[in-house]
């Protein structure tokens, strides 16, 4: 492994990487040169497109700075994107059927009771052999077929039909006890109607439990995650797309102020050299003239600098309008950012969030408070 890396060059793999930026940029300055005078906006487009090569490779570092405000906005619009993703992942929890059940379903109060294992259920399946042995079946002794046999989707259901399941046990043997022993009936009323009772409160509360939280889950997911999907989906893709546009706009503009000041910088030395021509030719033609006893010929040169201040303002109002659209893109940016990045969105979604849940525990109090109430009178009515 060593030696292979020892045969790595990074100077080669840079300068591989400049060459092919180097090639680029050469084939979009022979695309400049080919396209149509009469297309500018194609043509800027193309010269953007070097100028970007150019600040990549570090050969122009006259870049126009976004303020130090709007970079921190750029940053805080990402951190919250990246942070509202990451909540959507988890609270996507609740669109998952059965996500609060006990994933080792051998371990679970449903498969507990369907393989009759267990202290209660050890006590119900005895119950049932004796049943058995005096020759009556019994349709409780395993889980009936149909919807007793599917697994149940949540903890509080799964609760339920095993509280369920075990009131029915004793019904079915305060029904036996009737049919074998007509004296005892009224005995073995009053033992079994307060299990009865217990494990149908049991169901009956778990059952209503398991409903709130469906509805609960139903909101979270068509209320809470829908809107949270849409901020995402929707208002930071917006602002990526809004931040390509001064992106955008900064190279156009970059791009045209650097063709002008080149433009310049040509001008004023090829008027240098024109002036300094023109010197050392005035002085020969006073000396020729002053030889020949003429006057000084006239400058018969065509005049140019109309056509060259012609394009000089063409170009000096391309690149005042670039400017204005790089100020006014980077406006727009800053204020959708601005709203997205602001708290009170976020903290209202959050209090729907807790609205849905508030709601889902006060109906759950409120219920076992009652359940608690038949438990508790039961209790009362033993003493």
């Amino acid at each position: 492994m060593s030696t292979y890396f020892s045969k790595f060059s990074l100077n080669k793999f840079a300068d591989t990487i400049t060459n092919a930026a180097h090639k680029t940029q050469d084939t979009l300055s022979s695309a400049i040169a080919n396209i149509q005078l009469d297309d500018p906006q194609a043509k800027l487009s193309l010269k953007a497109r070097k100028h970007y090569l150019q600040e990549t490779l570090g050969t122009i570092e006259d870049i126009s700075k976004l303020p130090p405000q709007y970079q921190f906005l750029e940053k805080k619009c990402d951190s919250l994107e990246k942070v509202c993703k990451r909540m959507l992942v988890v609270t996507r929890t609740f669109e998952v059927e059965g996500y609060d059940y006990p994933p080792n379903l051998s371990e679970s109060l449903s498969d507990w009771w369907s393989s009759n294992k267990g202290g209660l259920f050890n006590f119900v399946s005895a119950g049932g052999n004796k049943e058995k042995e005096a020759g009556t079946s019994s349709e409780h002794d395993e889980p009936s077929s149909g919807a007793d046999t599917l697994m149940p989707k949540s903890f509080s259901q799964a609760i339920a039909k095993a509280a369920k399941d075990s009131g029915e046990v004793f019904n079915g043997l305060r029904e036996e006890e009737r049919k074998s022993s007509v004296e005892e009936e009224e005995d073995e009323d009053e033992d079994l109607t307060p299990l009865i009772t217990m494990f149908e409160a049991w169901s009956q509360v778990q059952n209503k439990m398991d409903q709130g939280k469906t509805e609960m889950d139903n909101l979270m997911a068509k209320e809470f995650n829908s809107k949270l999907s849409s901020l995402i989906e929707e208002k930071f893709k917006n602002a990526r797309t809004l931040r390509k546009k001064v992106e955008d706009s900064r190279l156009k503009f970059d791009t045209m102020r650097y063709e002008v000041k080149l433009t310049e910088q040509q001008k004023n030395a090829a008027s240098q050299a024109v002036n300094d021509n023109t010197s050392a030719d005035s002085r020969k033609d006073v000396v020729e003239a002053s030889q020949d006893g003429s006057e000084e010929p006239a400058n018969s040169a065509p005049e140019a600098s109309e056509l060259v201040e012609g394009a000089e303002s063409e170009a000096q109002k391309l690149l005042e309008k670039l400017e204005d659209e790089f100020v006014s893109n980077t406006t727009e940016a800053v204020e959708v950012m601005g709203e997205i990045t602001d708290s009170a969105e976020l903290i209202n979604l959050v209090k729907l969030f807790h609205s849905f849940q508030l709601a889902y525990h006060r109906q759950c109090a409120q219920d076992l408070e009652n359940s608690l109430k038949v438990l508790t009178d039961l209790e009362t009515e033993g003493v």
